[in-house]
């Protein structure tokens, strides 16, 4: 691992649980020397990634503009805004986007006519991997080497997943055959998501997804065929304008 990841990798220490970190609990946790760690706090604090608060440090402003800047200029947020904003208007659902980066499932943006949605996971907040509608597309378009090795780092069994690898790579192999994916109550009780791909056309890879999600009752007003074909309506209407972008 280089420096420069070294130092960044101070950056994943943070989380809700931790948002005020002091020096030595960091050399610690990446088993770094006291003055490497206050080096590496140093210059992400020039950066603006991090704060100084009395002994202690807190995540910075910069990661504050920064978000600003994907919400206003991210190529898929930005061909994706007024699309999800037609499809949850037209249909009281909450929409959708969601992307896999670095081993985490996040959802990037969503659209909601409902002022307070209560859903347990909103923006920026990480999924579970492969629960729930937006993750289980994001993880099962993945190239064969990486989907095995999500499978075996990343897939804790537990009461409701205990998949071998073959029963996981099959479940992969039907959501990507058929092109999007119906969770019931895996993120939250009385809840149903339908998810679809967004496809990369020149690679084939996969650059997010988009789903609906709302009460189970609410999508017994809908036909599944015709959720899914706007969904999909939906995806490729994102694609074609991230491509015209390069």
């Amino acid at each position: 691992m280089s420096s420069l990841n070294k130092m960044l990798n101070v950056l994943n220490i943070f989380g809700p649980e931790s948002l005020v970190i002091n020096v030595d609990d960091i050399a610690k946790k990446l088993s770094l020397s006291r003055a490497t760690a206050y080096r590496y706090v140093k210059e992400l604090c020039d950066a603006g990634l991090l704060t100084r608060i009395d002994t202690s440090y807190t995540l910075g402003p910069r990661i504050i503009e920064l978000d600003w800047m994907m919400r206003q200029h991210d190529p898929l947020i930005s061909h994706g805004r007024e699309v999800m904003a037609d499809l949850s208007k037209s249909t009281g659902l909450t929409v959708y986007m969601s992307v896999f980066y670095d081993g985490h499932i996040i959802n990037t943006h969503i659209e909601s006519d409902i002022k307070k949605y209560g859903y347990a996971f909103g923006r920026g907040r990480p999924l579970p991997i492969f629960k729930g509608a937006q993750s289980k597309v994001l993880v099962a378009n993945q190239k064969t080497a990486r989907l095995k090795k999500i499978f075996e780092e990343q897939i804790t069994p537990d009461e409701d997943y205990d998949l071998t690898w073959k029963e996981f790579n099959a479940e992969a192999k039907k959501i990507r055959k058929d092109g999007f994916c119906v969770t019931h109550d895996e993120l939250n009780l009385g809840l149903t998501g339908i998810a679809a791909p967004i496809i990369s056309k020149d690679s084939d890879d996969i650059l997010g997804s988009i789903a609906f999600v709302g009460t189970t009752s609410a999508f017994e007003l809908f036909r599944l065929d015709a959720v899914v074909e706007r969904l999909k309506v939906a995806t490729e209407l994102i694609e074609k304008g991230t491509h015209l972008d390069n």
